[in-house]
């Protein structure tokens, strides 16, 4: 099952989330020695919304599957809002139908945001090749230039 976090809900599983937003984050991320805890900032007050696939174990113990955090972007250029995947982490090996559900939820939900697509970058293979069997455009490369520290 897949479902967007609520406050409280990211403040009690943090250190979940914690681990899966570092093992993830995107490559526009750069080293702000506070990073983690202006991310979580941005979490707590809806700029960046997080969703966990998870399973119930027992009645009152949960497993966490994967982390998916999004955030509406807008380029003013064209006018146009899109749902950026900021960063999405698998505990373990997901099955297919996982990146379906998740894909049709936050694709929902993108809908209802004025959205008119998703968009995101990855360098696992695996997530380029589910992207891509969800109709993805996969052509695109990301490049990114490390400006030097002094000119």
């Amino acid at each position: 099952m897949i479902t967007q976090l609520l406050p409280d809900q990211i403040s009690e599983f943090w250190p979940i989330i914690k681990y899966a937003v570092e093992q993830s984050l995107p490559p526009t991320v750069g080293d702000h020695p506070d990073k983690m805890n202006r991310i979580l900032s941005a979490m707590l007050s809806g700029r960046l919304d997080v969703w966990a696939s998870y399973r119930k174990e027992t009645e009152d113990k949960i497993k966490f599957d994967g982390i998916c955090m999004t955030q509406v972007i807008y380029d003013d250029a064209s006018n146009t809002k899109s749902m950026l995947i900021y960063a999405i982490y698998a505990y373990e090996e997901t099955l297919p139908s996982t990146w379906v559900e998740a894909y049709e939820a936050i694709s929902k939900y993108a809908m209802a945001k004025g959205c008119s697509r998703c968009v995101a970058y990855s360098s696992v293979p695996y997530v380029v090749k589910q992207a891509k069997l969800l109709g993805a455009d996969t052509s695109f490369t990301f490049l990114s230039f490390p400006l030097p520290k002094t000119v």
